[in-house]
């Protein structure tokens, strides 16, 4: 049996080392930031519209504490409390020529005889999960995808934007970003693009 050695230069071992060591670790600020990356609509395999379609950006947070699990729910996290969501979404509508914030309204259904209200406000607020395994700080970054319904049934052709903040768990809020212009009914301002089987909120997370 014939045994070969591999030799391996020490001089470019050595080398290897010292760029190993003369590597900083990458450093974000502890405030998440966002990036906008694009907007894309959701069809049916019919070719229909489905009515939904996809965010998606990328983040970068020095410390890692990106994220809230489903038992994260005291506050300042709770169900009540004003931080329960920690992606914030605002919806803008084109109203001559100007994007204009718009609460979205759907009809309410009434649980009592005496119960008055006509209208329900939707939220496109969200909570997507932790980034992370673990609280030991550490700089990340990535890029998420959030879907969301677009189509409004009382107003189907409309021209929308959403503006969108996250917040980390020390509650430092990102930058707000806004997507380009949205078209409620696609198809008749030739969007179509194929269909994608995307999450509801779904992170990807990147470590430096």
């Amino acid at each position: 049996m014939r045994i070969m050695k591999i030799k391996y230069p020490i001089g470019l071992f050595f080398l290897a080392l010292v760029m190993l060591a003369c590597q900083k670790p990458v450093e974000y600020p502890i405030e998440p930031n966002i990036a906008y990356e694009g907007f894309t609509y959701l069809f049916n395999p019919d070719n229909t519209f489905s009515g939904e379609g996809v965010i998606s950006f990328s983040y970068t947070d020095g410390d890692g504490d990106l994220g809230l699990d489903e038992n994260d729910t005291l506050p300042p996290f709770g169900p009540h409390d004003a931080h329960y969501y920690n992606m914030e979404i605002d919806y803008l509508k084109s109203v001559n020529g100007v994007f204009v914030k718009t609460p979205q309204l759907s009809p309410h259904v009434p649980t009592l005889e005496s119960d008055t209200v006509v209208w329900d406000t939707i939220t496109f607020n969200a909570r997507f999960h932790r980034l992370r395994d673990n609280d030991e700080p550490k700089a990340i970054s990535g890029t998420m995808d959030y879907r969301l319904t677009v189509q409004n049934p009382f107003s189907p052709d409309d021209t929308i934007k959403f503006e969108i903040r996250i917040l980390d768990r020390a509650l430092h809020e990102s930058n707000t970003i806004q997507t380009e212009a949205i078209y409620t009914n696609p198809i008749l301002n030739n969007k179509h693009k194929a269909n994608s089987p995307w999450p509801m909120a779904y992170g990807k997370l990147e470590l430096p």
